[in-house]
């Protein structure tokens, strides 16, 4: 058993969690002194932050590892995860119904977009081995690229809403809470990079059962433990953001922004893989059990829309979850079916 990569995971979440619980703390203030509203905080400030480490294992995975299936997994799976995540919020979220509270009005919007880039994704992987390198680069990365540009650029992402309580004007100075903001995001960066390594180690070990000898495999491992590894910082700030800042806006759009940015670097970096290798895109080379994956994905996102668009179950005074109750086992069924290596 690999122990020194063990104790590296452990303490890489540890650094990944306490510092990513108070980073929207920290996050929301700055904000509020830069005038920058709680929705733009989390859709961009703190969603890109978090994004980092997926873009190191992405990046690295493709043009070092020549492993694009650990790549797609990583993200992918980091946005199935984060998806998830907003059941749990659901179950720690007092005072009401998470996805019923906030403002839905730009949420919507992101969802329809994060929609729209899985679905490219799905083709990529469906259609890439059947075509040149050059032409899948054009029919799947520029596309997302455009798509992401434009809904960035042009979107209305400043709308109000989502608090649960007022900011504080006083406290530290600006200056203090943007030495903190960069120091805590140092330190998720940090974890982050760290905990994706141990994992990578893990994944590469081989494990005995029963007499038998077998690895995990790259999607596989991608999909989970890289993918929970590097969406340990979207998920702490998001709760975070909940027990701590009290802002829903924050910790929605921290998971729902990461998940377009993830999808965003895997598209900017196919045509890198292509450059680099020669001629060889990611497109061309993942596994179509990917599409498992692209499918969870869209009906996770589905059941976020509609759980921020329908008001059906607010009155009651035991408030069902229940379309965020089913993000579960959508998740696992996923998780199931990759490790089988599901055929298409």
């Amino acid at each position: 058993m690999p122990t020194g990569a063990i104790v590296l995971f452990v303490v890489s979440a540890v650094m990944i969690v306490v510092s990513g619980i108070r980073l929207p703390v920290v996050g929301k203030d700055l904000a509020a002194r830069m005038g920058i509203g709680e929705t733009a905080t989390g859709l961009f400030v703190l969603a890109i932050v978090t994004s980092l480490p997926e873009l190191s294992v992405t990046i690295t995975a493709m043009l070092k590892e020549g492993a694009p299936d650990i790549a797609l997994g990583n993200v992918i799976g980091s946005n199935n995860f984060n998806a998830t995540a907003i059941a749990f919020i659901e179950a720690i979220f007092i005072g009401g119904w998470f996805l019923g509270s906030v403002d839905a009005r730009r949420y919507t919007r992101t969802c329809w977009l994060l929609l729209a880039l899985t679905v490219i994704v799905g083709l990529g992987v469906l259609f890439g081995a059947a075509i040149p390198p050059w032409a899948a680069v054009l029919l799947f990365s520029i596309p997302i690229v455009v798509i992401f540009l434009v809904e960035s650029l042009w979107g209305d992402g400043n709308e109000p809403g989502g608090g649960l309580e007022e900011s504080e004007t006083g406290g530290p100075s600006t200056s203090s809470l943007a030495g903190w903001f960069v120091v805590l995001s140092a330190l998720v960066i940090v974890g982050g990079f760290l905990m994706a390594i141990s994992a990578r180690q893990l994944a590469d070990h081989t494990f005995h059962w029963n007499g038998a000898a077998f690895t995990l495999g790259q999607t596989f491992v991608g999909t989970l433990f890289v993918a929970v590894a590097t969406s340990l910082p979207e998920v702490s700030v998001a709760y975070g953001a909940i027990k701590r800042a009290r802002s829903l806006d924050i910790a929605l759009g921290t998971l729902l922004g990461s998940n377009s940015i993830n999808i965003l670097i895997f598209a900017l970096g196919a045509p890198l893989l292509m450059l680099a290798s020669g001629g060889e895109s990611a497109w061309s080379s993942v596994s179509s059990v990917h599409l498992v994956n692209v499918a969870g994905a869209v009906v996770l996102t589905v059941l976020v829309l509609i759980g921020m668009t329908s008001r059906w179950c607010t009155g009651a005074s035991w408030r069902p979850r229940f379309l965020t109750a089913l993000m579960i086992p959508v998740y696992l069924v996923c998780l199931y079916l990759v490790r089988r290596g599901f055929p298409w």
